[in-house]
């Protein structure tokens, strides 16, 4: 036998060997007799074996033919490769058990939740604490701590504050009453799909498209003591009020242009829930012989409930954080008659730097959007009709 024939003879019964202790090696894993430590051990014994055998595999191809030395590479590859899924066999078991014992539920609401964290329990907890402290963003941590303070100092000294709570209040009650109004009465003429009304509801909903600062101006303009408002007024004989300085009136414009705005949106809303109504229900209230007057109570309203709702909890919220309108018209002038809590908080933190009066302006509007939620939640659910 030549050098060749025996060097071939020796790689292929390496080659043989290092396959067999692998094989030994998932028999002894799944042998069930076999106690955990012995396992371990004779497993040990194989590893060592099995490096071995590679090592001298490897030293024999530096040196053997090249088709040997592509044989052993071969065998070598693929058996790494068989070792490689087996471990990723492993992590997906892993894997699966971990995943098996979490709620899917939580898996899927975890980037809300990480968003939320971030974006509103923490600055919540920011907000919280920086009501304690006489605070400066020019140097945060010589901030004084000055306990309850700003807040008996905001609720007894200061009379903007005052007149933001109220204003807050009476302005998000006359843009919801008027809101609701106007937008069940245009969507009740518009629920029926008809072109006509097709292209209404485009021109209605115009102005929600338009931001708030173009919706703002345009009101301005309008309502300025020569503005358009006037000049109408004035063809039938009315002097009209010069809108946006008079303290009567100063709150109600800035409630004008906050309605006109928001009207096309609640009432696309609102006709979206008309036309879900079933029309059998409406056929059998003709079949009693009901008024119109009668379906609209006992029918329309109930089933529009839940709509209803929805359309009144985010208009009264959107109501309170209302700053955008009473910026651009009216600076919460005059002489704070049209001031708001959400222009009174940025008065006190960007004008006046007071951060701390910011703050409990702050949790004082965050109160308010919970008690209004929770009421509205507890008190009106009752009265809604899902069914």
């Amino acid at each position: 036998m030549t050098n060749s024939e025996m060097n071939t003879s020796k790689i292929k019964s390496l080659v043989k060997l290092y396959d067999d202790l692998y094989n030994e090696k998932d028999v002894i894993k799944f042998d069930k007799e076999l106690l955990k430590d012995e396992k371990k051990i004779r497993i040990s014994e194989i590893n060592i074996k099995i490096k071995e055998t590679e090592k001298n595999l490897k030293e024999i191809s530096k040196t053997c033919e090249p088709f040997e030395r592509a044989y052993i590479n071969e065998n070598l590859k693929i058996r790494k490769n068989i070792n490689h899924c087996e471990k990723m066999k492993k992590y997906d078991n892993v894997e699966r058990k971990i995943f098996s014992k979490l709620n899917p539920a939580y898996i899927y609401i975890l980037p809300a939740a990480i968003g939320s964290l971030f974006f509103v329990i923490v600055p919540f907890i920011f907000m919280m604490v920086v009501s304690f402290f006489k605070f400066s963003f020019a140097d945060p941590l010589n901030s004084k701590f000055v306990g309850f303070n700003n807040f008996i100092t905001v609720f007894t000294k200061d009379r903007d504050f005052k007149y933001a709570f109220t204003n807050t209040i009476l302005f998000a009650f006359f843009t919801v009453f008027i809101l609701m109004i106007i937008t069940v009465s245009l969507a009740a003429w518009l629920s029926k799909n008809t072109k006509i009304n097709n292209i209404t509801q485009t021109m209605i909903f115009t102005p929600h498209i338009a931001s708030l600062v173009s919706v703002s101006i345009l009101w301005l303009t309008m309502l300025n003591p020569t503005g358009i408002v006037n000049q109408v007024l004035s063809i039938f004989g009315i002097k009209g009020p010069n809108w946006l300085t008079d303290p009567n009136t100063a709150l109600i414009s800035v409630g004008i242009a906050a309605v006109w705005k928001s009207i096309g949106y609640y009432v696309l809303i609102i006709i979206s829930g008309l036309q879900s109504i079933p029309t059998y229900v409406y056929e059998a209230a003709k079949l009693d012989k009901a008024s119109k007057w009668t379906t609209f109570r006992k029918i329309t309203l109930p089933l529009l409930s839940p709509t209803l709702m929805f359309v009144f909890t985010v208009k009264f919220i959107n109501a309170f954080k209302t700053f955008v309108t009473v910026d651009l018209m009216t600076q919460g002038g005059p002489q704070g008659h049209s001031m708001v809590l959400g222009y009174w908080i940025y008065t006190m933190g960007r004008v006046n730097q007071n951060y701390g009066f910011a703050m409990v302006g702050a949790i004082v509007l965050t109160i308010l959007i919970a008690i209004v939620t929770f009421v509205n939640n507890k008190l009106f659910n009752k009265k809604v009709t899902y069914q």
